[in-house]
């Protein structure tokens, strides 16, 4: 008896004449063609657009984080006691300063060169009702910033550019009275006095017995 799985030498030989004339084709008919070089163009296109957007994002996300950088500075920096100022030279408008035991007003009125710096005239007002017996003032004084190319390190570079000076000065300042005095600022150049800052701090106050 012959085996089921074998074929007839006739039947072999027709198939095989079958398979040779007409090959099978198991190429899959859902196959994907191939791109084509317009669309290749497109999406190298969509992709240059894509990395633009996200360039130009990733600029205006790191100058929202240094805009909030500095005003962070400038929250922390500022309190309900103004115990210093920032004087303008080109402008002697007055200014409260705090002090310890009381407040004064204060203007810049000029400016003049003097040895290798400045000699900054100040006019300190005194409208309390008390006196003081000697104060203390501390300027600071560095180049102007500039807010608009602010960044943690150039800020950071900058503070430590700042210069400061103390001077102790006997003088009363009599109630409800001006006083000019002069601070020297030296060595420095008209371009670093674009900064100046000042603090007094009072000593004895005086009250007139009745």
């Amino acid at each position: 008896m012959k085996k089921l799985w074998q074929l007839h030498p006739i039947r072999a030989a027709i198939l095989s004449i079958f398979l040779t004339c007409f090959p099978l084709n198991v190429t899959s008919q859902t196959e994907t063609p191939s791109a084509t070089p317009s669309s290749v163009a497109e999406q190298q296109r969509e992709i240059a657009d894509l990395r633009a957007q996200i360039s130009a994002l990733q600029k205006k996300v790191e100058y929202f984080g240094s805009r909030e950088s500095l005003l962070s500075i400038r929250m922390n920096d500022k309190k309900d006691r103004e115990d210093s100022v920032a004087l303008d030279l080109t402008h002697s408008a007055y200014q409260r300063l705090d002090t310890d035991n009381g407040f004064l007003l204060v203007s810049a009125e000029q400016a003049v060169p003097y040895l290798n710096g400045y000699k900054i005239l100040l006019k300190i007002g005194n409208p309390l009702s008390v006196s003081y017996s000697g104060f203390t003032a501390k300027i600071k004084w560095a180049k102007r910033y500039d807010n608009n190319q602010f960044t943690n390190d150039s800020y950071a570079e900058w503070q430590k550019s700042v210069q400061e000076k103390e001077i102790s000065f006997p003088d009363v300042l009599e109630k409800g009275t001006w006083k000019k005095i002069e601070l020297i600022v030296a060595p420095t150049t008209a371009e670093q006095l674009g900064y100046l800052k000042l603090s007094i701090n009072t000593k004895t106050v005086i009250i007139d017995a009745k």
